[in-house]
């Protein structure tokens, strides 16, 4: 990773162009890079080659959209959550199903809108005036995103998560409340994808 600017550029450039399998995951995980120390113009040169570039190829955001859409909010065709049994427990991997959703759909829209951000909050924030929608639903967005990582935490901290992950939790642990917000969150989560269905899949 110990790369001059220009060789950087020309790396991400090879994989907005190209588009590979692999390219994309490097995307998913490269592009949301932020300066820590030192000259934080080099960072922001590179975040402007990035948005340029992705923002002229609409096939490498299509591809990053399909990316985001591999995994579906986990919700059952009666709108029920959809959990997965484990060791008796009826569970749901907060992160995989969750988060990682949210995160993907902000960072595309980002990607596609020329917004900065590297934070999924703040990246939801910028974009949805962007794409016209109410106030209202944003903050939708944001407080489900920011409670399914509220959850996570607190599972974490109880250590009530389910066998080795520590992202999946028993459904059938949480109080009644904690469950009716779950359930909202994933009816959110769900109709945001279905927005970036529209968005991209034609």
């Amino acid at each position: 990773c110990c790369l001059t600017l220009a060789q950087w550029q020309e790396r991400f450039a090879g994989w907005i162009e190209q588009g590979a399998p692999q390219d994309l995951l490097n995307a998913s995980i490269y592009f949301d890079f932020r300066p820590l120390v030192g000259n934080d113009a080099l960072a922001r040169s590179l975040r402007d080659g990035v948005q340029r570039l992705a923002r002229i190829n609409p096939r490498f955001l299509r591809q990053m959209a399909a990316n985001a859409l591999q995994r579906a909010a986990p919700l059952n065709w009666l709108g029920s959550i959809d959990t997965t049994e484990i060791d008796g427990a009826e569970t749901i991997d907060l992160k995989l199903q969750g988060t990682a959703l949210f995160v993907d759909v902000a960072r595309l829209y980002a990607l596609a809108h020329g917004v900065p951000a590297t934070g999924t909050r703040e990246r939801l924030q910028a974009v949805a005036p962007m794409l016209g929608v109410p106030e209202a639903e944003s903050e939708a967005w944001i407080g489900g995103f920011e409670f399914l990582q509220l959850l996570r935490l607190h599972a974490q901290l109880d250590g009530t998560t389910v066998g080795d992950n520590p992202n999946r939790i028993d459904v059938g642990s949480l109080n009644d409340i904690d469950r009716r917000i779950l359930k909202e969150t994933l009816r959110v989560l769900r109709t945001l994808q279905q927005r970036v269905r529209l968005d991209y899949e034609r």
